[in-house]
């Protein structure tokens, strides 16, 4: 009699598993019910950056300038100031020197975004005479009016014998001058502020003791340049300076208060730009640009 009643027990419970069981069966794991298209997270601002870095070096890469009295291409440098500009909707561009053998600059120039999918360039030309551009061995740019040029600097000390000695005299000779720029379509008349640090040092065998390219920039935003060098002559060595445009917007620039260069307002006018080169950038076939 014992032995029956264990046996009814056990019938129900066995059926309740067997039920449960089959139920299960028919269930997909619990893995697959939850799977999911992996998401893809969005680029950081950092790697955003790098790409655009990349793109803007590469670009710059492609040129390259012919000054009749060298016989090698000048070539561009590493990037001397990355900057942008909130005001006029800028949010990356870079500055970068042209030259041959660490000597002086044989142009100066900048690339910078001011749209989704819109880029631009600009050129100034260093040397007073015979230069061209080339992009990828091709003709580019020749310009037509020569802009900067190298004055004595009256009354400046005689330069020293150490490039740190140097450095402290050029930083002081470059605070003595200031700049103004009539910014934008509206003109609206802008002081630059001084980078103390210059952004390129340079030399030549000849008679470039030392030089030293000092930037006027609106926020960060390159508008001018003042080259200072430590010359060698028949006399022993002096300082002498020139100013770069690095805007197509009117520039006025003083030396102790006493205006000594100025230049009106031009238009972009692309490979028609007579001593100032700003254009918009035409990517090379199959070139993506950045965002």
């Amino acid at each position: 009699m014992f032995r029956l009643r264990l046996t009814f027990v056990w019938i129900p419970a066995l059926a309740f598993f067997w039920v449960l069981a089959t139920a299960f069966a028919h269930e997909p794991p619990a893995d697959k019910k939850a799977e999911k298209p992996p998401t893809i997270a969005p680029p950081t601002e950092q790697e955003v950056a790098r790409k655009r870095m990349r793109f803007m070096k590469t670009a710059l890469a492609r040129y390259t300038v012919h000054v009749s009295k060298q016989k090698e291409a000048a070539t561009v440098l590493d990037p001397c100031l990355r900057w942008s500009n909130p005001i006029s909707g800028v949010p990356d561009g870079i500055l970068a020197v042209y030259a041959l053998n660490g000597g002086r600059p044989a142009a100066i120039a900048q690339f910078f975004q001011n749209g989704p999918s819109s880029w631009v360039n600009e050129f100034t030309i260093i040397p007073e005479s015979d230069v061209t551009i080339q992009r990828s061995d091709a003709l580019f740019w020749k310009p037509s009016e020569y802009v900067c040029k190298f004055t004595e600097l009256p009354r400046s000390p005689a330069p020293a014998v150490t490039p740190a000695l140097r450095l402290t005299q050029m930083r002081d000779i470059a605070a003595d001058f200031s700049a103004i720029d009539y910014f934008g379509y509206k003109e609206t008349k802008e002081d630059l502020r001084l980078l103390r640090q210059p952004v390129y040092r340079y030399s030549e065998k000849v008679n470039i003791l030392d030089g030293a390219v000092f930037v006027f920039a609106l926020g960060t935003n390159p508008e001018c340049c003042v080259l200072l060098e430590a010359c060698r002559n028949n006399n022993g060595s002096s300082y002498r300076y020139a100013v770069a445009p690095m805007s197509i917007y009117q520039l006025e620039v003083c030396h102790k208060g006493r205006l000594v260069w100025e230049i009106g307002r031009r238009e972009p006018a692309g490979a028609n730009s007579r001593s100032y080169y700003a254009g918009g950038y035409t990517p090379e076939p199959g070139e993506s640009l950045p965002k």
